[in-house]
């Protein structure tokens, strides 16, 4: 394909790409406007404009924003765990362990955590988040990469194949992702290259690709499918055919070839580009598009697919309560003040004291008795309506019930009073945003497949790697070393990370530091009801301590009770 060719389909596939995602964005956008109320968002443009015209109140009492960061902060405490499990019979479970502590290891040297919270947060704000994985070489001098993670803080910068079927896009045939970059920068990194508008025709759809003093580029990752003839040997192995390896080179190697067939396999392309040429391109080592999305809840509406996001049905409400808010406010604060009302005679001679009233802190103020008259009173304050309050109370509720999240869920008072009965509260309110934890665990097991798929492609040479393991310790492994099987004759490689197939398995719960401290408790309590059993866990409660001097204490408690025992056994019966 030419590059005017190729340029052509670029465009059209971005353009296809707007067109088939605009709804799902114009409605993440406003949803993330709404829910931290950038620029006003939770009022309707016109009628804000107008009640700030006017001089009155626009009050915003945002309810969403605690909710949600409450759902958030119970996703960083209950996080999803990846454990890599052997799937055929040529992996084993120690390397699955391996490739375990590779992955941990790479989370935590990408700060996983911020990545995959970054996407969270956007997927139940706006329905849309994502990240990405990326290869970056050790150091300038080197030649060996690492597997890293990385956050996309804009997920409306992104842009995939809309005809794309499966849950988290593996089938997608391409994607965008968009970065502006200043002007200078541009020609710096790019000497030479134009400075183009992508297609100013189509800029009401999917905006200008030159923004001012800025460039809009894209990186774009496509997939180009090629036919490949593949051949099973009799002892099982699969062998593509390409470069040297033929068929007629393996027969003469004495291979024997129990059957053939041509496959289609897709290499993922990557290139940087202005919308008017090429300005960088590469090939991915990986099987799928690098660029993971973390979804909200999917529906089909008249074959047009939607994502919802969790604060989506409960704008209306928020809007409703904003309302009843201000027009409480309004009620009281801008009604009169109202003065004590008196005859001019009761005051004659006093007026100074009445006029500086409000300034002066004074005992008393005098007047004049006049028979007949009563002494001067004050009306009351105007008092907001029950009426409004009553509508604030039921939007709020409405709030609650849109989310599914109450008192109880949300560690405040309420008419539960067995620990049952509040536990069975927190468990519905987390039932009804499962949904988004589940889609989170989702899109990580779609990222960790690409990455134990990229794990013997870029750690393929002899190297020491450093592994994680699930109670946080380090260790060094070396990895593709060169040694000698048992009969000292035929090469080898030991922790050869090219051999078998692995899967993924999560789990979602407390992190292993959190089951530690919970484990230490149980332990103490357990102590309180069986005291006969303290000498026995009391070193086990230090053991598992993160305090410092922990380990020396179980030690020495260890000692004693060893002590204790022999002195037992040597007391005469």
């Amino acid at each position: 394909m030419r590059d005017d060719e190729f340029i052509k389909e670029v465009k059209d596939n971005y353009k296809e790409a707007c067109t088939g995602w605009q709804d799902v964005y114009e409605e993440a956008s406003d949803d993330i406007k709404f829910v931290y109320d950038v620029d006003g968002g939770q009022w309707p443009e016109d009628v804000r404009t107008a009640r700030v015209a006017d001089k009155r109140p626009v009050i915003t009492s945002n309810k969403l924003q605690k909710i949600l960061r409450r759902i958030r902060g119970d996703g960083m405490m209950n996080r999803p765990s990846l454990k890599v499990i052997p799937v055929d019979s040529a992996a084993d479970v120690n390397m699955a362990q391996l490739y375990s502590g590779i992955l941990r290891e790479i989370e935590y040297l990408s700060s996983a955590d911020i990545v995959y919270d970054t996407a969270y947060n956007h997927a139940i704000s706006s329905s849309i988040g994502f990240w990405r994985i990326i290869t970056e070489y050790t150091d300038e001098n080197s030649f060996e990469q690492n597997i890293k993670i990385k956050r996309i803080i804009n997920p409306l910068s992104v842009r995939f194949d809309p005809n794309a079927q499966e849950f988290n896009f593996e089938d997608a045939r391409y994607c965008f992702v968009e970065e502006l970059i200043k002007k200078s920068k541009f020609k710096k990194d790019y000497p030479g290259a134009e400075i183009s508008d992508f297609d100013s025709s189509n800029a009401a759809l999917f905006g200008d690709w030159v923004d001012g003093d800025s460039v809009r580029i894209a990186e774009y990752f496509y997939k180009d499918s090629i036919t490949q003839k593949l051949v099973q040997l009799t002892d099982g192995q699969i062998v593509p055919i390409q470069g040297k390896i033929t068929i007629q080179a393996l027969k003469e190697l004495g291979a024997e070839i129990a059957r053939e067939r041509t496959a289609t396999i897709d290499v993922i392309k990557w290139c940087k580009t202005n919308g008017y040429e090429k300005l960088e391109e590469s090939i991915w080592p990986g099987n799928g598009i690098p660029v993971i999305p973390m979804l909200g809840d999917e529906v089909v509406v008249e074959g047009k697919r939607y994502y919802i996001s969790l604060a989506r049905g409960a704008k209306g409400p928020q809007q409703m309560y904003n309302y009843w808010a201000t027009a409480a406010t309004e009620t009281v604060a801008l009604a009169p003040k109202m003065p004590f009302i008196v005859d001019h005679r009761q005051i004659k001679g006093f007026e100074r004291e009445w006029d500086e009233a409000n300034l002066h802190n004074r005992m008393y103020i005098r007047y004049k008795a006049i028979s007949g008259m009563q002494k001067p009173s004050r009306e009351n304050q105007a008092q907001v309506p029950t009426a409004i309050m009553n509508m604030m109370q039921s939007t709020a509720y409405d709030i609650e019930d849109h989310l599914g999240q109450y008192e109880s869920s949300k560690g405040e008072a309420s008419n539960e009073r067995s620990r049952v009965a509040i536990m069975a509260r927190v468990q519905q309110s987390d039932k009804g945003t499962y949904l988004f934890v589940n889609n989170r665990t989702r899109s990580m097991i779609c990222g960790g497949r690409q990455i134990i798929d990229l794990i013997p492609k870029i750690y393929d040479t002899q190297r020491a790697l450093q592994i994680l393991g699930d109670d946080g310790s380090n260790e060094m492994v070396e990895v593709n070393k060169p040694t000698l099987a048992e009969d000292g004759i035929t090469p080898i490689k030991e922790n050869d990370l090219t051999v078998g197939k692995y899967d993924l398995i999560a789990s979602v719960g407390a992190s292993y530091s959190s089951m530690r401290q919970e484990m230490t408790e149980t332990m103490t309590q357990a102590m309180q009801y069986a005291p006969d059993l303290a000498p026995v866990i009391a070193p086990l409660i230090f053991k598992y301590s993160d305090a410092p001097g922990a380990q020396e204490i179980s030690a020495e408690l260890t000692k004693a009770v060893q002590q204790m025992q022999q002195q037992a056994q040597a007391q005469p019966q």
